[in-house]
Parts: C-alpha cells; structure tokens; sequence
C-alpha cells in the first residue's frame, strides 16, 4: 500500500479540478474544464505575457501531450466562450480576471492533491502510527454521529455486515473487504458531509493494502480476529441509540491497533516492516 495506484491518483486528480464555482456562469452553466483546458489554461497562467497557439502546442507537446495548433485554438476557444481567457490582438491569450481566480484554485488543488498523495504514501511504521491515530480521531465522531442518526435499516445493514465478516475470517482478503466496508458504511450513516470527507481519506480504498500488514502485526499476536467483537461493540452502541457508547467502543477498537503496532515497533521484528509493505503491494 505506499503510493496511490494509478486510479486512486486519477480520482485525486478529478477533484483538483475546478469546480463550477471557480469559474463564471456562461448561459446559465457553469462549465468543468478537461485536463487539456486545466493545462492550456496554467500555460497562460504562468506566462508573462500574451500565448498563441503556437506556443502553447509546443509547450505541450514538450510536457508529453500530442496535439496539434489547431486542436489548440479550439481549445483557446472554449476558453474564451467560458469567460477564462481573451484575445490579445494578434499576440494570443490572456487571462480574465475570472480565469486568473480559476487558474490559482487549480494551482492551489494541485499543489492539495501532490501533498495528499505524499501525506498517504506510508512508508514506515511511524507513518502507518499517525494514520491509525487520524483515523481514531475521526472515526470516533462518525461513529457518534452515526449513532444519533441511524435508521432502523442502517442497524440491519451492519449487522448483516457484521454476520458477513465473522463468517469469512477464514478468507484473509474477503474478511479485510468487509471490515473497511463495515467503517466506510457507519461514514456514509454519519451523514456529515465534513466527517465523509475525512473518512474517504483515511479510509481510501488504495489504502486496503495497509490492512494486510495490520493483519501480519496482530496475528503475530493471536488477536486478528477480535475486530469483530469490537465491531459488535460499535453496532450494538448504534443500535441502542448512544453517540457517547458508539464512540468510545470506535475508540477503544483503533487504540487496539494502535497499541499493537505500538509493540511491533518497539521489537526486533520492526525489522521487516520493509518487506511487509513490499509484500502487501505485490499480493
């Protein structure tokens, strides 16, 4: 689990975007720029003066994009339909004011999305410490949140969940699917468009490779399947309708795992955490 994979950066990457927010309204729609305008347009960003097409080609083209001057000018175009750029007489394109606004949101979500996917690219013990740490901070209040919101359905669905994940502990993959998926449904019955928001970070599907080494940690420890009684725990809090019980029971199953890969860390077999993060991106 280290780095993103490729599909995990590419959803990064889609949020970086500009949203319609960041750009004006043109005929009442507000457009979504693709990568070639997001690109086109931070050329124009970052020049000092007017851009032709001409430039702009080679400039991506030198960046790996095939295009042609003509598919660029096309694209100029759009631009000026969305209000982001305007002719400078014969010279090329400058920004609008509103394409400058628009060009820094992006620059500032791009530069977001670099520092997200370095934050998430663990690589020691210490790193996969600070995460289990994020995640009891946040997922306590989900589960609190949840709790306080959860329909009689929502209780069913976890416990069906929960019935599931007993059932296939003897199926190491099945098991560790789902459990993140018993943490990622108390997220969406939180119904907090913040605490999701955290909860899709720290909870990150290109993350799922992490719970393998989890898992090579507390069976060296005979407790790997404890999470699910913890699991009961939490949704028989939920069930009762205790923000206060659901979130301690969330804490105590993360500090758990925490203290355990607290011990990893301090014996001798810290030494192949190396080759079980190697291990968990290979399998």
């Amino acid at each position: 689990m280290g780095s993103f994979e490729d599909g995990e950066a590419r959803k990064v990457a889609r949020r970086a975007r500009p949203s319609a927010s960041d750009v004006p309204a043109v005929n009442g729609a507000a457009p979504e720029l693709n990568p070639e305008e997001e690109r086109l347009l931070g050329i124009v960003w970052r020049a000092d003066g007017p851009v032709g097409a001409r430039l702009a080609g080679r400039q991506l083209r030198e960046s790996g994009l095939e295009i042609s001057e003509a598919t660029v000018s096309r694209i100029f175009k759009r631009l000026d339909d969305f209000g982001l750029t305007m002719p400078s007489g014969r010279k090329g394109r400058t920004l609008t004011e509103h394409g400058r606004r628009c060009a820094e949101a992006m620059s500032a979500r791009q530069r977001h999305e670099k520092e997200f996917t370095r934050a998430f690219d663990i690589r020691t013990v210490e790193q996969l410490l600070d995460l289990l740490h994020a995640r009891r901070g946040v997922e306590r209040e989900i589960a609190g949140r949840a709790a306080a919101k959860a329909t009689d359905d929502d209780v069913a669905g976890l416990e069906e969940i929960l019935r599931r994940h007993e059932m296939s502990l003897d199926d190491d993959e099945h098991a560790r699917q789902i459990g993140m998926n018993f943490h990622r449904t108390i997220a969406r019955i939180a119904g907090s468009d913040l605490l999701g928001a955290l909860a899709g970070a720290v909870l990150n599907e290109s993350l799922l490779p992490l719970e393998k080494v989890l898992d090579v940690i507390t069976g060296g420890h005979g407790t790997v399947s404890q999470s699910v009684p913890e699991h009961a725990e939490i949704v028989s809090a939920i069930r009762r309708r205790d923000p206060a019980a659901a979130a301690e029971a969330m804490a105590r199953h993360l500090t758990r795992l925490i203290d355990e890969v607290t011990d990893f860390s301090r014996s001798d077999q810290v030494r192949i955490f190396d080759r079980l993060l190697m291990f968990s991106r290979q399998s």
